[in-house]
């Protein structure tokens, strides 16, 4: 059976030269979003500044079961608002943390996502 990372995302330390130049906001159409910066130097040696949009806030979840996750909260994707959990891993690579995506309406799931071994390391 093919693994499903529907829905799912892990954040990984960072292993470069990345730098949060800082944070602020974009307004577009009247509407203000918040923003981070990035700045990288790629392979080449040019230097780049990525612009990332907030799409969600993650809070610490005060739960006792173990398995619960270690945050949660609210994200904003192009398919509406979800729930968001967050689980605190220590894997081969490093310590991670996994993501889960679930309809707002759902049952909160204290299962994290299966493991790592299908995510791709983001470029930066």
């Amino acid at each position: 059976m093919e693994y499903d990372n529907n829905n799912t995302g892990v954040v990984f330390n960072k292993k470069s030269a990345q730098e949060l130049v800082g944070t602020g906001t974009l307004t577009e159409d009247g509407k203000s979003k918040r923003i981070a910066m990035i700045e990288d130097v790629m392979p080449d040696g040019r230097t780049i500044r990525d612009i990332y949009v907030n799409v969600g806030r993650l809070w610490d979840n005060n739960n006792d079961n173990p398995n619960a996750p270690q945050f949660t909260g609210l994200c904003g994707i192009s398919n509406g608002e979800k729930r968001i959990a967050a689980w605190v891993k220590e894997t081969e690579r490093g310590r991670i943390i996994s993501l889960k995506l679930t309809e707002k309406n759902e049952t909160k799931s204290d299962t994290p996502p299966d493991d790592d071994s299908d995510f791709t390391e983001p470029p930066f």
